[in-house]
């Protein structure tokens, strides 16, 4: 069985439990996309999974925001740019992964996950947990 590409561990915990979840669920579609490319699997399914990811990303960051929003955190719009462009980007490779199949821009999406979602947990997303927790109402 392949290895997963991102080992939860606890660093990830926001300390906000719906956010945590959802993280933890895109962290699991992540390595579910890269044992797929990993073991060759058919293109329809490496296509649904990378479509559920992306719907997946937009129901978190609007949770996400609206988390910020309701509890009036300073640094919403920063935050909100860093999901538009990661939702460009995704999609940009997504649309690139369907209309012009190459094992390496899947294997770029794959990477370009990793590195976004890692990253934004463990900085983005801590530093706004830190400041709207105490207050947190959905």
């Amino acid at each position: 069985m392949t290895a997963n590409l991102i080992e939860w561990s606890d660093a990830f915990l926001i300390g906000i439990e719906e956010l945590d979840y959802e993280h933890r669920s895109l962290i699991d579609d992540i390595n579910e996309l890269h044992r797929e490319l990993t073991e060759h699997d058919d293109k329809d399914k490496i296509e649904n999974t990378l479509g559920d990811i992306l719907v997946r990303m937009q129901t978190h960051f609007a949770l996400e925001e609206h988390v910020m929003q309701a509890n009036k955190f300073p640094g919403y719009n920063e935050h909100k740019t860093q999901h538009n462009k990661l939702l460009d980007e995704y999609t940009g490779f997504l649309v690139q992964c369907k209309t012009a199949p190459d094992t390496g821009d899947c294997q770029a999406v794959k990477g370009m996950l990793n590195m976004w979602i890692v990253e934004h947990i463990l900085t983005s997303d801590k530093q706004m947990s830190a400041m709207v927790k105490d207050v947190y109402k959905v």
